[in-house]
C-alpha cells in the first residue's frame, strides 16, 4: 500500500509548512506557537523535491526517531507544499523500506517538528503516497475553511515567550507537570473509542458513516476527522465506496 507507519503519541495538527515559519518557537516547551495553537506534531500533504541517504555522524544531534537501531543510515527528504519547504528526516533507516518514495511523489506526512538554531526540521513518523489527487485539494479547502471561519489563534510575541519561560514558581504544579501526558492518554482513549465503534458496526456488515459516528462520540467535526485520518494512516480502518468507515 506504499505506506510506512511509525509510533506516535502527541496529537497532530493539520497545517501548511508556512505556518511553522510564521509561528514562534518556544525552546523551553519545544513547541511552535502558530495560528492553530501549540504545535509539536503536524500532518502535511507535500511533494518530495529531493531525497538523500547520509551516514549518521557520531557527534550528530540526536533529535530523530529511530527506525532501525542496527542501521547508521539517515534519510533526508526536502518537502515542498507550495507554501514553503522543510527538511524531513528518518534516522537509523533501512533504505530499502523507503525505495518507493522518490522525487516528485506527492506524500502525506505525519511527524514531530523541532527547531535547532535557525533550522526547522520534521522528524517523520508516518509517510504514505497520495494516490488520490483530489486529496490535496480537499486538505487545502479544509485549511482555507478553518481560517475563513476564524478557527485560528493569535501568535504570541517572542518576548512574551521568553518572559513566560523565565517565570519559575517556587512550588511545582503537579497537575500542569503531567498535563501533556494526560492529554495524550485522553486522545488515545478517544481514538480507541472511535475504532471500537467502527469495528462494532463493521461486524454487522455495513460500517458506520461520519454523521452517525459524530453523534456517537459527540466531539467537534474537525477533531473527529483528525482521529479518523490517524486510524486510516495506521491501517486500522478504511473508508469504503459507500462513504462508510469500516475496520480491517
Amino acid at each position: 500500500m506504499n505506506e510506512i507507519t511509525r509510533f506516535k503519541r502527541i496529537p497532530t495538527v493539520q497545517c501548511w509548512i508556512k505556518h511553522l515559519f510564521e509561528g514562534q518557537y518556544d525552546d523551553s516547551e519545544k513547541v511552535f506557537y502558530t495560528i492553530f495553537g501549540k504545535v509539536k506534531r503536524i500532518r502535511i500533504i507535500t511533494t518530495i523535491i529531493d531525497k538523500r541517504e547520509n551516514l549518521i555522524e557520531q557527534n550528530e544531534v540526536d533529535m530523530g526517531i529511530e527506525e532501525n537501531i542496527d542501521s547508521n543510515i539517515r534519510l533526508d527528504f526536502d518537502l515542498d507544499d507550495s507554501t514553503g519547504m522543510i527538511r524531513a528526516t528518518i534516522r537509523n533507516v533501512n533504505p530499502d523500506k523507503f525505495k518507493d518514495f522518490n522525487k516528485g511523489d506527492i506524500v502525506e506526512v505525519v511527524g514531530r517538528v523541532s527547531k535547532y538554531k535557525d533550522f526547522i526540521s520534521l522528524w517523520i513518523e508516518i509517510v504514505r503516497k497520495v494516490e488520490e489527487p483530489n486529496l490535496l485539494l480537499l486538505r487545502n479547502a479544509e485549511m482555507i475553511d478553518r481560517i475563513k471561519h476564524g478557527e485560528i489563534q493569535e501568535i504570541p510575541e517572542s518576548s512574551n515567550l521568553i518572559n513566560n519561560a523565565n517565570e519559575l514558581s517556587d512550588e511545582i504544579d503537579v497537575e500542569n507537570l503531567f498535563e501533556s501526558e494526560k492529554d495524550s492518554v485522553m486522545i488515545d482513549s478517544m481514538k480507541e473509542k472511535i475504532y471500537l465503534l467502527v469495528e462494532e458496526y463493521s461486524s454487522r456488515g455495513n460500517g458506520i458513516n461520519f454523521q452517525k459516528l459524530q453523534q456517537e462520540v459527540r466531539i467537534p467535526e474537525s477533531d473527529l476527522r483528525i482521529y479518523l485520518n490517524d486510524l486510516i494512516l495506521e491501517s486500522r480502518i478504511y473508508e469504503s465506496d459507500n462513504d462508510n468507515f469500516e475496520a480491517f
